[in-house]
């Protein structure tokens, strides 16, 4: 059970991550964003929008680089946490 649960959680913020990057190339639903939020449009890239007109626009690709990997430490630290089993 618990390797499904890792394995459904990395898969899930696997495709958050693809969809925050500049990578992502599909457009999976129609109108302005997810369920009428303008916040998530169809083509992606969320991490240049939030960086947009500030001095961290040129380093995108470094800084959500950065935050992936931040991002599945603390995924992996708190599933370790969750999922320890009793140490002898």
């Amino acid at each position: 059970m618990k390797r499904v649960v890792g394995l459904l959680l990395a898969a899930f913020i696997g495709f958050l991550l693809y969809y925050t990057s500049r990578f992502w190339t599909f457009r999976l639903w129609d109108g302005p964003g997810l369920f009428g939020i303008r916040e998530l449009p169809p083509q992606g890239g969320l991490f240049a929008r939030w960086l947009r007109g500030t001095d961290f626009t040129p380093f995108e690709l470094v800084l959500w680089a950065i935050a992936a990997f931040l991002l599945l430490t603390m995924v992996q630290k708190l599933f370790d946490a969750l999922f320890s089993g009793p140490t002898e």
